[in-house]
């Protein structure tokens, strides 16, 4: 009977254990600011494009919820920082707020009340300036090999559009291909339009910038880097 006994408490306990749920932490939206004061964090807005055209929290990134490269672009977010997932109201942002504990994520935070809350409070968001981006060209290996070839000195910028610390190299990225366009070709890759980059090069994190010289790849750095270390390297 004791047996038993212990045998059913050992398969609960492991239960309780197992369950990624139990590691969300909810949080009310109107604290994100007292929330995020120390450090870095990232903040994740889950809605669909059409929602996000009608505002957004400052600084956050976008991944749809529904997309179905959720997984390999929640893969792409730094593990290090805590992650703020908000929505319309909260239903959404605590489903990915499971998927993202699964993913292995340790610091997850479900913005409870979302942007409806956030909105409703009269605190600050933005809206879209432009709603016809420029897409980024798609490419192939072949493609690229050739531009590879075609180019005694090439970068290449790789990015997405929902990508927060891309956001903040566009504007560093675009200085160099001014400063130093006789210098070096700058291509600019959208990974979402370029899939085949995940693969060749191991992406684990974005931005990601290879250098190559006569052909031959002699630069490799992820993350937000400084306009005088780029110029160093080009």
């Amino acid at each position: 009977m004791i047996r038993l006994v212990l045998f059913i408490f050992t398969i609960i306990c492991s239960c309780e254990i197992n369950n990624p749920s139990s590691s969300i932490n909810n949080v009310n939206i109107l604290n994100l600011s007292e929330l995020t004061r120390d450090g870095e964090y990232v903040l994740l807005d889950v809605r669909t494009n059409e929602e996000r055209l009608n505002g957004y929290i400052a600084n956050s990134t976008h991944i749809d919820y529904y997309d179905e490269a959720f997984y390999n672009k929640i893969n792409l977010l730094d593990r290090n920082k805590p992650i703020y997932i908000y929505c319309k109201v909260g239903g959404r942002s605590s489903k990915a707020a499971t998927k993202i504990i699964n993913a292995g994520f340790k610091k997850v935070f479900n913005l409870e009340g979302g942007f409806l809350k956030w909105s409703s409070n009269n605190l600050p968001i933005q809206l879209t300036k432009n709603l016809n981006e420029e897409i980024t060209q798609e490419y192939n290996k072949l493609s690229l090999d050739s531009a590879i070839t075609s180019n005694e000195n090439l970068l290449l910028y790789i990015s997405t559009k929902w990508c927060v610390p891309c956001k903040r190299m566009n504007p560093v990225v675009d200085s160099l291909s001014n400063n130093f366009a006789n210098d070096v070709k700058i291509l600019k890759l959208d990974l979402d339009r370029n899939m085949f980059l995940n693969e060749l090069y191991d992406i684990k994190s974005i931005p990601l910038f290879v250098l190559y010289k006569n052909n031959k790849q002699v630069w490799f750095k992820n993350g937000i880097i400084a306009y005088s270390e780029l110029a160093i390297k080009l």
